[in-house]
């Protein structure tokens, strides 16, 4: 997606979250506010918060900002094929998720119970890949490529929220098919053989990951792949609301 597409889409979701908060609406009795962190995320290096506001008796919008600064506990610490052992690879950046609920019950009780959603996702993350690579005629190259990775996602969700004692609550995704866009660029930081890439290109296609985006594709230098693919979104969020 064009950058000034997602940054009108995002506008319109804050602008409508912000018009929700100064409307007044007799119908709406209950907490309107609802913020939640994601407890596993962590885990795996991101951290991650929710806000979702109610615009009606039974809908609302919401936005999801995370950041990932690691791998987490599951770090990958090294890659290795043929001749080539990696360094450490960890992909860091942000993510943003405007999303739209409509809950199944009607009661003046709050946003609870069943939903049916929409949701966008952007997300930019980048690594470095570096490593030591030793071509078949025995010659020893330094390895260092700059990796990025920006992705939009489209899709719906179904999910079910239960609200506890004093404001808590618990939400659970456990349903959120879509489909992706993903740009892959990779940028050379120093010079890199040929021979690395083919390398890199064979191993690949052994574990059957070209065949899955392009029987034909090879990677090269300084190239800039999109590939579209499908998505799932799931997950448990513990939250406050008022």
């Amino acid at each position: 997606m064009k950058k000034n597409t997602f940054i009108t889409f995002f506008t319109i979701v804050l602008v409508l979250v912000s018009h929700s908060s100064f409307a007044q609406d007799d119908d709406l009795d209950f907490r309107k506010n609802h913020i939640s962190v994601d407890p596993i995320l962590p885990l795996f290096g991101t951290f991650q918060i929710h806000y979702e506001r109610g615009i009606g008796i039974n809908t609302s919008l919401g936005v999801s900002f995370g950041y990932k600064g690691s791998s987490g506990v599951f770090e990958v610490t090294q890659i290795s094929f043929d001749r080539f052992d990696s360094n450490d690879l960890n992909f860091s950046g942000f993510k943003v998720i405007p999303e739209f609920r409509w809950y199944f019950q009607k009661r003046k009780s709050g946003l609870n119970g069943l939903y049916l959603g929409a949701y966008f996702k952007y997300q930019d993350a980048s690594a470095d890949l570096g490593g030591v690579y030793t071509s078949r005629e025995d010659e020893v190259s330094d390895i260092l490529i700059d990796a990025n990775l920006k992705s939009s996602v489209f899709g719906i969700e179904l999910g079910y929220k239960w609200l506890l004692k004093k404001g808590f609550f618990i939400d659970l995704i456990f349903a959120g098919p879509g489909f992706s866009t993903n740009r892959i660029t990779l940028t050379e930081i120093s010079p890199v053989p040929q021979a690395f890439y083919d390398d890199l290109s064979e191993a690949l296609q052994d574990i059957g990951i070209i065949d899955f985006i392009d029987p034909d594709f090879r990677v090269n230098g300084n190239q800039e792949t999109k590939i579209t693919l499908p998505a799932w979104r799931y997950g448990i969020k513990l939250g406050y609301s008022f």
